[in-house]
C-alpha cells in the first residue's frame, strides 16, 4: 500500500489522522513481517543458492562476495541460470538475446540484470538473471562471461544481442563477444535524439530510418534528415548502422526487432517485486519463470497448426497484402525464381533461397507478401511450410519441454 492509501483508510474507517513518519514506520514493520527482513536475507543467499542447485540439478548459481580483512565477506552479486531455461533456450531458440538492467527500490539499492529471448510465438523467455550492487562494466562483464559459459560459444551458435546503451554494457559486450552483432534499442536512441531536436518531422524520420529494410530506402531517409538538419544527421551517422537500422541488421536471428521489448516486458512484470528484499525478489522471479513455462506448455498443447498463433496471424496479414502483387515466373529450371509486380516497384523472389529483395523474409524468417504471391502461383506448398523452423510449433514445444522444479523453504 502507498502512504496516501493508508492515510485515507484510517481517516475513512477510524477517523484518525496519521502523520507521514508514523505511516512510514508502520509500513516498514508490516513489510518486514510479510516479505522478510531485508538485511537478514543477505545472510541467507548462500543457503538459497544451495537449495536452488539441489532442487534444479544442472543449474548454475553463483554468489560473488567482497572479502573483508577483519569481518565476514559482504554480498556483492548473485547469478542464476536455471537448467530448464538454459536447455529450453538452446532447444528452440532464436539467437537474439535482449540484455537489460533495472533498479531495485530497496534500502540497499542494486540492480537486477536479465538476459531474455523470444520463443516461436514471440513471448518473452528469461534465460538468466542476476542481482548486482551496481550497474557498471565490471558487473556486466562478469554477467556476460557466465552467460557465455552457460550458452556455449557465441560464434558457433551465432548469438546476437539487443540492449539499451547502458553504462558499461557496450564495452563489456565488445570484450566478452568480440565482433558480435549488437543492436541498440531505437527507442532509447530516439529519446536521446529528441532531447536535442524537437522537430516532429525529424523524430519521425529516425523511426523511418530504423525501419528501412533496404540500404536504398535507408540512404534516402538519411538524406532527408541531412537536408533538414546536418547536425541531426551527424548524430545518427556516428552510430554503427548495423546497430540500429534493419537495412544493416544481421539476417541470422530471424527477429527484426528494433526495440528491446522482451526485457522491457519482463521488467514491467517484476516492477512491484523490485521493492522487496533480495530473496523475496529472487523467488518471485523463479516463480514467474516456472509459471510461464507451464502456462506456455499448456496453452498450445492441443494446437494442430504448423505455426503458433502469433506467427499464424502475422502470416495471414501478409497473405491479404499479397493479393495486390502479381507474380511472374522467370522460366528458370527449378521453377523457383519470380519477378513480382506491384506498386511502387517490382521485387525479385527466390523461393529456393528464401529471399526477397524487400528483405522481410531474410530478417523475420517468414515469407513476405511478395513471396506469398509467388508461392501461391507455384501452388506446391502452403506459405507456412516456407517459414523458418524457429517460427514453427516444433520449436515452440522444444522450448517448453523442460520444467523448473519447485524449491522448499
Amino acid at each position: 500500500m502507498k502512504h496516501r492509501e493508508v492515510y485515507d483508510w484510517f481517516v475513512r474507517k477510524c477517523n484518525v489522522y496519521l502523520n507521514s513518519t508514523c505511516i512510514t514506520r508502520a509500513l516498514k514493520a508490516a513489510r518486514k513481517i510479510v516479505e522478510g527482513d531485508e538485511i537478514a536475507q543477505y545472510g541467507l543467499v548462500w543457503d538459497y543458492a544451495n537449495e536452488l542447485l539441489t532442487s534444479n540439478p544442472g543449474s548454475r548459481v553463483q554468489v560473488g562476495v567482497i572479502l573483508m580483512p577483519e569481518s565476514p565477506p559482504l554480498f556483492d552479486r548473485f547469478y542464476v541460470c536455471l537448467d530448464a531455461c538454459e536447455r529450453g533456450f538452446k532447444a528452440g531458440y532464436r539467437p537474439l538475446i535482449g540484455l537489460d538492467g533495472a533498479f531495485l527500490k530497496t534500502l540497499h539499492g542494486g540492480q537486477i540484470l536479465t538476459a531474455c529471448g523470444q520463443d516461436a510465438n514471440n513471448h518473452i523467455f528469461v534465460i538468466v538473471y542476476a542481482i548486482v550492487s551496481v550497474e557498471n562494466k565490471d558487473n556486466w562483464q562478469w554477467f556476460l562471461e557466465l552467460l557465455h559459459s552457460d550458452l556455449g560459444d557465441y560464434r558457433e551458435h551465432k548469438w546476437c544481442f539487443i540492449s539499451y546503451m547502458q553504462k558499461g554494457l557496450i564495452p563489456a559486450v565488445q570484450e566478452v563477444f568480440p565482433r558480435v552483432h549488437h543492436r541498440f534499442c531505437v527507442w532509447h536512441l530516439w529519446r536521446n535524439f529528441s532531447k536535442q531536436w524537437g522537430s516532429c518531422e525529424l523524430k519521425d524520420l529516425v523511426w523511418k530510418c530504423a525501419r528501412s529494410r533496404t540500404t536504398v530506402e535507408f540512404d534516402r531517409n538519411m538524406k532527408r534528415v541531412k537536408l533538414i538538419n546536418e547536425k541531426a544527421w551527424q548524430y545518427l551517422d556516428k552510430w554503427p548502422k548495423e546497430a540500429w537500422t534493419k537495412a544493416h541488421f544481421s539476417e541470422v536471428p530471424k527477429v527484426d526487432n528494433i526495440c528491446n521489448s522482451a526485457c522491457e516486458s519482463f521488467n514491467a512484470k517484476i516492477k512491484h517485486e523490485r521493492s522487496k528484499p533480495i530473496l523475496t525478489l529472487a523467488e518471485k522471479v523463479r516463480r514467474i519463470i516456472m509459471k510461464s513455462m507451464v502456462d506456455n506448455r499448456k496453452k498450445l498443447q492441443n494446437y494442430q497448426g504448423i505455426l503458433p498463433h502469433v506467427q499464424q496471424s502475422r502470416l495471414e496479414a501478409m497473405t491479404v497484402l499479397s493479393h495486390h502483387w502479381a507474380p511472374q515466373w522467370s522460366g528458370d529450371e527449378k521453377d523457383e525464381l519470380y519477378e513480382v509486380h506491384g506498386w511502387p516497384t517490382n521485387m525479385v523472389v527466390d523461393l529456393s533461397k528464401h529471399t526477397c529483395t524487400c528483405r522481410f523474409w531474410q530478417l523475420t524468417g517468414m515469407p513476405c507478401m511478395h513471396a506469398i504471391s509467388a508461392i501461391q502461383d507455384k501452388n506446391d506448398k502452403r506459405p507456412e511450410e516456407y517459414c523458418h523452423e524457429w517460427l514453427k510449433m516444433e520449436a515452440y514445444k522444444r522450448t517448453y519441454y523442460f520444467n523448473v522444479n519447485p524449491v522448499k523453504g
